[in-house]
């Protein structure tokens, strides 16, 4: 009779702990492939928040992160993954602005955890954002990225309408999320500029006043002749190296670079005496440097106005998390001109 008790005792125990694992993408060594294993599940601390994860969203620095070149070095092993979009699960005691059946963006600041079917959050850490369900599951790990333009360019822009914006973008993400901003919050003239022909013409479907092919190095010049020989307001570049430059002589006089990333894994440098013959400046957002409050707000003010239809929103790429190696491959040829998303459904 003991032995019997001691038998099903053992097997429910056996049972909880098998019904509490969950899948997730880790990495075990830089550079290499990613595997998805069962790892157990964990319950939240006071000020933590576990969330089931419906999406979550690639960018070209979670590949970077995985070759171990990025400024932030995980300790081996790790799920990567900075932003997801979920289901809260439970809280924690403590946790007060979130419950039970939320659904909720998440930013990782130590830019992991977020590749696997959950994630714990921590609300002094992370950045934890109610989200509405009308918003759609796939396109919600997109509002980073307008968040991120959203944040540059109202500095800019202000109460100003009509100014022209030339958009630089490789990959998609940040410069479409720039390029819908420019368009249909501040009402500007917008151009758009990238390295292949398919890119463009992704482009020229947003109605775009006009596109431009970098790579022949004539981007200032054929700006100038697109703008009667004035140039561009704004240049929004998401690419670094060489391209930043060819946008800076397409500046008018006095006009304004944003720079918000380098997808060309090239940083460039920057000679003052550029801007005091263009009479121009330049800045740069990095969200996460962000204050907490302001990334909130901004991400807040995205996702209404989608739901009000203020936006046209970006191409949207799903990959089921098992097909994660083939979406990192395919972020870091640039085979698709989006958002790259995994789904855990």
């Amino acid at each position: 009779m003991f032995l019997s008790r001691n038998i099903l005792r053992n097997g429910f125990k056996l049972l909880n702990n098998a019904q509490r694992m969950y899948r997730a993408a880790l990495v075990h060594d830089y550079g290499t492939e990613i595997t998805i294993q069962d790892v157990k599940d964990k319950n939240p601390g006071d000020h933590e928040v576990l969330i089931k994860n419906e999406t979550a969203g690639i960018n070209h620095a979670d590949w970077i992160m995985r070759q171990g070149k990025y400024h932030i070095k995980p300790r081996l092993p790790f799920t990567p993954g900075g932003e997801s979009i979920g289901i809260v699960e439970s809280v924690g005691k403590k946790i007060k602005h979130w419950a039970e059946g939320d659904r909720v963006l998440v930013l990782k600041q130590g830019f992991t955890g977020a590749f696997a079917e959950k994630t714990i959050a921590d609300e002094n850490f992370d950045i934890i954002v109610k989200l509405p369900y009308s918003l759609d599951v796939e396109l919600a790990p997109a509002l980073s990225a307008y968040a991120t333009a959203y944040l540059g360019m109202k500095k800019l822009v202000t109460e100003n309408r009509g100014n022209s914006f030339l958009i630089l973008s490789s990959q998609g993400t940040l410069g479409f999320a720039a390029m819908d901003l420019a368009q249909n919050v501040f009402e500007g003239v917008v151009f758009g500029a990238s390295d292949c022909e398919e890119k463009l013409a992704i482009f020229r479907e947003a109605n775009v006043m006009s596109t431009f092919n970098w790579t022949d190095n004539k981007l200032s010049r054929n700006v100038r002749e697109k703008t009667f020989g004035k140039g561009v307001d704004f240049v929004i570049d998401t690419v670094g190296g060489d391209v930043f430059h060819q946008g800076k002589e397409s500046l008018k006089d006095g006009g304004h670079i944003l720079s918000l990333g380098f997808s060309s894994l090239v940083v460039p440098q920057l000679d003052l005496l550029d801007l005091h013959r263009l009479n121009g400046s330049v800045s740069a957002v990095w969200l996460h440097g962000k204050d907490k409050k302001d990334i909130i707000s901004a991400i807040e003010m995205i996702s209404k106005m989608f739901d009000d239809s203020l936006l046209s929103g970006i191409k949207i790429r799903p990959y089921p998390l098992d097909e994660i190696n083939k979406c990192y491959q395919d972020v870091q040829d640039s085979k698709f001109f989006g958002k790259a998303v995994l789904t855990m459904y």
